[in-house]
């Protein structure tokens, strides 16, 4: 998809697409002790065994929806897992979200208004007949009222004949993640903080991303440096570096420059 993307023309930024947020790197840098982790969670579900379901927390731009993708692909790739991803932002009820995770499964869209209970026996049929599913529950904090679903999917996992396994996506704090009561004690939840990137990470982020989306020659180290450490002493963001280097690389292309200079940072 992105080797095909639009060049900009003549100027020094040649595909804008590989510093914007819808590029997913196959490799995520500098996580390599969260996406084990998060595969430790749900490679039990390979050996059709109850998996640790898993809330990853941390502030936004730190690489957690990245580092989950990364490990669903992998295990859809290489096991016989069910792979599935949810955003809340856009499911954030209960009907609409247990929707959602029907769909995904295959079935057809069910009729609006069917009631949760139907719901939850097409849900458990599939996994009766199938096999286990990881799913990931990415802005799990936007469900609010709604949690209860959480509820409603560890009962499946454990009567149903195949496991289910949940990686919830959070920006908040474990402590600020209200659950309703009955999934707060039916839910075994290991946790996992992402904290943000240092200036070293996102040197080696940015150095990625400039083999891609610019010209040979065109991007000094030194830019990405004093990028990376403002960044990191205000917000450690990823996609803040990676906004505040494609204003520097398209000013650059208005003013007809060969290269970005560091002393163009504070006039970005």
């Amino acid at each position: 998809m992105f080797d095909n993307a639009t060049s900009s023309g003549s100027g020094i930024l040649r595909k804008e697409a590989y510093l914007t947020t819808d590029y997913e790197p196959q490799d995520p840098v500098g996580r390599d002790a969260e996406i084990d982790r998060i595969a430790d969670a749900v490679r039990p579900l390979s050996r059709r065994r109850t998996p640790e379901n898993l809330l990853v927390y941390g502030p936004a731009g730190v690489g957690k929806t990245t580092c989950v993708k990364h490990v669903l692909d992998n295990l859809d790739q290489n096991t016989s897992v069910k792979t599935i991803y949810i955003n809340c932002w856009q499911y954030n009820t209960r009907s609409s979200l247990l929707t959602e995770l029907l769909i995904e499964l295959g079935y057809p869209a069910p009729r609006k208004g069917k009631p949760v209970d139907e719901l939850l026996s097409k849900i458990s049929e599939w996994l009766d007949k199938n096999r286990g599913v990881a799913v990931a529950l990415d802005e799990f904090d936007q469900l609010d009222d709604q949690t209860e679903v959480i509820y409603d999917l560890q009962m499946l996992n454990e009567e149903a004949d195949n496991p289910l396994g949940l990686l919830m996506v959070s920006n908040r704090h474990p402590r600020a993640v209200k659950l309703d009561p009955r999934s707060q004690s039916r839910l075994n939840c290991q946790t996992l903080e992402f904290k943000p990137y240092t200036a070293p990470q996102l040197v080696e982020i940015l150095e990625k991303r400039v083999e891609k989306a610019f010209r040979p020659g065109t991007v000094p180290n030194e830019v990405l440096e004093e990028i990376a450490e403002y960044v990191a002493d205000n917000s450690g963001d990823c996609r803040e570096s990676l906004q505040i280097l494609l204003r520097l690389g398209r000013k650059a292309d208005r003013e007809n420059r060969q290269k970005i200079e560091a002393s163009h940072l504070m006039k970005k």
